[in-house]
């Protein structure tokens, strides 16, 4: 055995010469059982375990922060959405409500259309009144006030009606704004509250190369704020000049509509008045006609009875003239210049006188009956022209103004 193992029969073959020795042998089934290999995989299991357990903690931790603020921006952008939706809502209600004071002064400007024709028409009206009574008389006044009034209010209209367009395009470029910011916020709060709800196991989720690469021209929580800021206030300017402009509006309807009416009433007077005293006029002429026309009849019957006296006085000194013929053709002495003779000669110069006088008398009484007559035509033709005007104040004027219209019209309801 010693031999053996000291090697004394190694030289028995050349086919030993490749095989190891014990020791060799023991020594490598002593590293083979030593289990290194398993100290170290134990050690990293361990490791890994820690690692594993930190990874989860910390992923855990990182995807319950990012939930959580994912959800306070959704909640942020929810907040400043429902500002908008409020602002969109308030918007709507005053461009509506604008909308609505635009037609009605539209409604004013049409119905003032009518007082503005009723008082060219009584002017162009009372254009034809007939000489003495064509003047500038109250209700010219009052009428030519009337118009100028109106023109006034149509000025007036009108620029409230571009102020209240021009309200309306910053009141719709506001809503317009706060529409797109609304989109925009309602988009962004999709996107947010859809992250917010992903999971791993959720179908839409892949890997995105570059994701976490910042976008050119990106907000930040500041400016982002900023701008929906400047929207609202941009928008509480504008519905607040609306609503300024619609007090501004009301008050000119209600106003201009008291100016015309009062105005109207002003005419309707001065008419009336007018009326009244042209009719007095007129009854005063007609009672000067019937006077004059009593002494026209009364002129004739005089003119006639004096034409009857000349007659009468014209026979006489024909009898007188006879009798003194018939004493001029007396015989002789008998032809004699008595007291008769005498008496005749004065009784026909007296007659002579007498006729005469007559005569004088018969001209100055046609004379009186042609101005008599003259006055009649004068007032009769005075009376026409207060007809013709009671016609066209009364009948014409006052019944167009009947038309006129209410208050409540004037203001466009």
């Amino acid at each position: 055995m010693a031999a053996i193992q000291n090697g004394d029969y190694l030289s028995f073959s050349d086919n030993n010469t490749e095989l190891k020795t014990i020791q060799y042998w023991q020594k490598h089934n002593q590293d083979v059982l030593k289990g290194d290999i398993i100290v170290e995989t134990d050690r990293n299991t361990a490791i890994t375990k820690n690692c594993i357990l930190k990874v989860n903690q910390t992923s855990c931790n990182d995807f319950n922060d990012s939930t959580d603020q994912l959800k306070h921006r959704a909640r942020h952008i929810n907040y400043w959405k429902t500002e908008l939706e409020r602002a969109l809502r308030d918007i709507d209600e005053e461009i509506t409500v604008l909308e609505a004071l635009r037609q009605q002064l539209k409604n004013g400007m049409d119905t003032l259309k009518i007082p503005e024709y009723i008082t060219e028409e009584c002017l162009n009206i009372r254009r034809n009144r007939m000489e003495s009574d064509a003047i500038y008389d109250e209700p010219q006044d009052a009428l030519f006030n009337e118009a100028v009034l109106i023109e006034n209010v149509k000025r007036i209209h009108n620029d409230a009606l571009r102020e209240i367009e021009n309200q309306m395009r910053l009141n719709l470029a506001a809503k317009n704004a706060l529409e797109r910011d609304w989109s925009n916020k309602h988009l962004a709060f999709k996107y947010e509250t859809s992250n917010s709800e992903l999971t791993t196991k959720s179908v839409n989720v892949k890997e995105t190369s570059g994701a976490t690469k910042l976008s050119e021209g990106q907000s930040d929580v500041k400016s982002w704020e900023h701008f929906t800021q400047s929207g609202l206030e941009q928008f509480k300017s504008a519905i607040d000049k609306s609503k300024q402009l619609r007090i501004k509006v009301d008050a000119i309807l209600i106003n201009t509509a008291r100016d015309l009416r009062t105005q109207d009433i002003k005419v309707n007077k001065a008419l009336s008045d007018r009326i009244a005293r042209t009719e007095q006029v007129k009854t005063e002429l007609e009672n000067q006609l019937k006077l004059t026309l009593a002494k026209i009849t009364e002129t004739e019957n005089i003119l006639e009875t004096l034409h009857e006296e000349v007659l009468k006085v014209s026979q006489r000194i024909q009898v007188a003239q006879t009798r003194l013929n018939t004493k001029h053709i007396r015989p002789n002495v008998e032809n004699c210049r008595e007291g008769s003779l005498f008496g005749l000669i004065d009784e026909v110069k007296d007659l002579n006188d007498s006729m005469t006088l007559l005569q004088n008398r018969i001209m100055e009484t046609q004379k009186l009956r042609a101005h008599l007559i003259h006055e009649r035509s004068k007032i009769e033709n005075e009376i026409i022209i207060k007809k013709k005007s009671l016609y066209i104040d009364n009948e014409r004027c006052l019944f167009t103004r009947s038309y006129y219209q209410s208050a409540e019209k004037l203001c466009g309801f």
